[in-house]
């Protein structure tokens, strides 16, 4: 594992360089939670409408967003227009490399050699042990905040797990007890659609069920998820009180078990 981790570092250290202007990756991420006119991103991103304009053609000439129909935003003039990310998957390369075709060929041969559920059960347990090498990463830089609070570990998990391998996420506290993770995009996104079973029962389910052991009482269940028709997919939180470590994963969105842990005090 510690071999894939040095491996996956430097992979995602590469991608980074791509988008290691600030200002277009602020406006992709306010993007990501969906259409906006340029005063919009502007608004969210507190970069001026100029500089969101300037951003913005070069974004969309490297295909990463697309202008969509004019709309109206109150004012006089002519109506706004819409701005929003590509749907197409940009992997460009000369002479091409076919990563998402080896991607579904390893996919296919793991499935046709060991049946859905064997498959499932590996991808699993692998995404566990990733998960669980993500958290003590994460528990690191937790130990250096001065406040340990609940709150505070989940938004270390936002920016030091989730933005580092890619995705776009928002920790919102919906009540006293109840947090929730809104995840906007996904990584594995196409190849989520064609073996669904395999990367969203399989890998992600053990990478979060790894990822969320260990940490201060609560349980977590997927309450929203893009596969299933969602706008994004969700993590709900639930505070709790007692002091078990039994991890059992949500096999169901709407089953109501969970998955305990412990939070470093």
């Amino acid at each position: 594992m510690d071999d894939f981790l040095l491996m996956l570092d430097r992979v995602l250290i590469d991608e980074g360089k791509a988008l290691s202007n600030k200002s277009r990756y602020d406006i992709l991420t306010a993007l990501s939670k969906g259409k906006k006119t340029i005063l919009q991103i502007a608004k969210e991103t507190g970069l001026s409408q100029m500089t969101v304009r300037f951003h913005l053609k070069t974004l969309i000439e490297a295909g990463l967003v697309r202008k969509s129909n004019a709309c109206r935003t109150g004012g006089a003039g002519r109506p706004g227009a819409f701005y929003e990310l590509s749907k197409s998957l940009m992997m460009v390369s000369f002479p091409p490399r076919q990563y998402m075709l080896l991607s579904y060929i390893l996919l296919a041969a793991l499935k046709e050699s060991l049946g859905e559920l064997q498959a499932k059960a590996v991808l699993y347990g692998f995404g566990k042990r990733l998960g669980q090498s993500f958290r003590m990463r994460v528990e690191r830089t937790f130990m250096e905040d001065n406040e340990q609070t609940t709150e505070k570990f989940v938004q270390h998990l936002v920016d030091t797990c989730f933005k580092k391998i890619g995705i776009i996420a928002e920790a919102v506290k919906n009540s006293d007890r109840e947090i929730l993770i809104k995840f906007y995009n996904c990584p594995f996104e196409e190849v989520a659609r064609n073996y669904a079973g395999l990367i969203c029962e399989g890998f992600e389910n053990g990478f979060y069920d790894g990822l969320y052991m260990n940490c201060k009482n609560f349980t977590w269940k997927k309450t929203k998820s893009m596969i299933r028709g969602d706008e994004y997919c969700e993590h709900m939180l639930l505070l709790t009180s007692g002091d078990n470590k039994k991890t059992l994963h949500e096999n169901n969105i709407n089953n109501q078990k969970g998955v305990k842990f412990l939070m470093p005090r």
